[in-house]
């Protein structure tokens, strides 16, 4: 399989759509080498802290409420295996624990701060935000991912389907914010594209039989200036604070 992939690239490419988080472990990971060695960083909202290995070099602390157990079975899809559903869910070790809007430490201590794909688990973004710039120090890095579409997931603790572009620069800059990068993930066909394969997954082969033209239409639409403001799957944020 892993030979045919390589020999077809553009089923490579289809992979990554199907999956964004590739794309976004890639983001994460890269702004992670950047940090400057020994820097104090947390991890807001780090559940099982998939990124905690690439931290080695910095002071890594980790932050959750820890209160989530699995139970997606009412979710299209979960039950076949199909796209989002999951196998297990395990924290790591935290070093806070409780409310990500109200973290026990003191003003500024923080060099950066990571929250990956936590804002749509949140009741209260806006002051997660203000949070998040009392905890960095002065010209700290916020490194953000959140969805800007996206099903029901993580329930109960689910609020929002996403966030637009709007809401980060309008929202960012009020609490004190300079957005460096913002990186739409996806597009209108390719979200379509994942819809449709997740509905055949969970469904019969008649469906499966039906759905592929779909597919396969949706999928091999190119990504263009309209498609990604129409609709996108996420947005990858970098900010500076001022």
């Amino acid at each position: 399989m892993k030979h045919l992939i390589k020999s077809l690239p553009f089923l490579k490419g289809w992979i990554r759509k199907l999956n964004n988080s590739n794309e976004r472990s890639e983001w994460v990971q890269r702004q992670i080498s950047e940090v400057p060695n020994g820097s104090l960083i947390l991890d807001a909202g780090c559940g099982s802290q998939q990124y905690r290995e690439f931290c080695t070099h910095l002071d890594y602390r980790g932050q959750d409420i820890g209160q989530y157990i699995i139970d997606e079975k009412k979710m299209i899809g979960a039950e076949s295996g199909g796209l989002g559903s999951g196998e297990g869910y395990q924290y790591g070790k935290l070093d806070y624990v409780g409310d990500i809007w109200k973290i026990d430490e003191k003003n500024g201590t923080f060099d950066v701060v990571l929250c990956n794909e936590v804002f749509e688990h949140i009741p209260y973004p806006i002051e997660t935000l203000k949070e998040f710039a009392r905890l960095l120090k002065s010209g700290g890095t916020l490194i953000l991912t959140a969805p800007s579409n996206c099903l029901r997931h993580m329930d109960p603790y689910f609020f929002y389907t996403g966030f637009s572009d709007r809401w980060y620069e309008k929202i960012l800059d009020q609490n004190g914010f300079l957005i460096e990068e913002i990186t739409a993930v996806g597009d209108y066909y390719s979200w379509l594209g994942v819809e449709v394969a997740r509905t055949a997954m969970a469904h019969s082969f008649f469906a499966k039989a039906i759905l592929l033209p779909a597919f396969l239409y949706y999928f091999s639409k190119k990504k263009t200036e309209v498609s990604v403001s129409t609709l996108c799957m996420g947005y990858h944020v970098k900010a500076r604070k001022k």
